[in-house]
Order: structure tokens, then sequence, then C-alpha cells
């Protein structure tokens, strides 16, 4: 979704090692968090799914000793873990809730039509 080069979302400091830019993250966090604010139809499970999908996308592209540190800021926009976006898509087919989190005859995506 946001397209920041994950390259500038860390940086070497001065023990040789490298660390999380907290700075560029959070501005890429938010961006994410704006887009997926524009594309949800104000669907709070849909938010969740778009803003966590993005945020994946880029953290995955971080050296591993970065990543905890990366997803526990992107938490400040609500990121969720794969398994907890799993539980929640879980939750919604259980309970009658189209993949939106809303019921399907008021889906504005449709939902109700298929």
């Amino acid at each position: 979704m946001f397209t920041n080069d994950t390259t500038s979302f860390s940086h070497v400091d001065g023990n040789a090692r490298v660390v999380l830019d907290e700075q560029a993250w959070q501005v890429a966090c938010k961006t994410a968090a704006t887009e997926a604010s524009r594309y949800c139809g104000l669907a709070y499970d849909h938010y969740i799914v778009l803003l966590s999908s993005s945020i994946d996308q880029h953290v995955d592209q971080l050296p591993e000793h970065l990543r905890a540190q990366a997803l526990s800021i992107a938490r400040k926009w609500d990121y969720a873990t794969p398994a907890e976006r799993q539980e929640t898509q879980d939750w919604n087919a259980e309970n009658g809730y189209c993949k939106h989190g809303l019921d399907p005859n008021c889906c504005p995506a449709g939902c109700g039509e298929y």
C-alpha cells in the first residue's frame, strides 16, 4: 500500500549495529493507516486487514532482529498479526458477518449479493 523504500527504515549506529529508524517507521505506519482508512469503506475489520497486510510486506524486508520492534510500533495504529486477523475472520464467518466485519446485507461491498 505505501511505497517507502524499506532501506530507509534502518541505519547503522555508531557501534556498527543496524537499528530501526523509529521516526521513519512511524511515518510509514501513519501513511499505511491513512491509506487503509481511505480504502476500508469505514469497515474496521477491513481497515485492519489493509493496514496489517501493508505493514507485513515491509516488515518482512527488515532485518530479523528489528521486526518485533517495528511491529510493536505498528500496534499504535492497530496492527494485527496474521493469526489475529484469521481469528477475526473465523469469528465473523461463524457469527454471520462478512469478511469486512459487517452484516452481509448491509455491506457496501455487496457481500450479501454473493
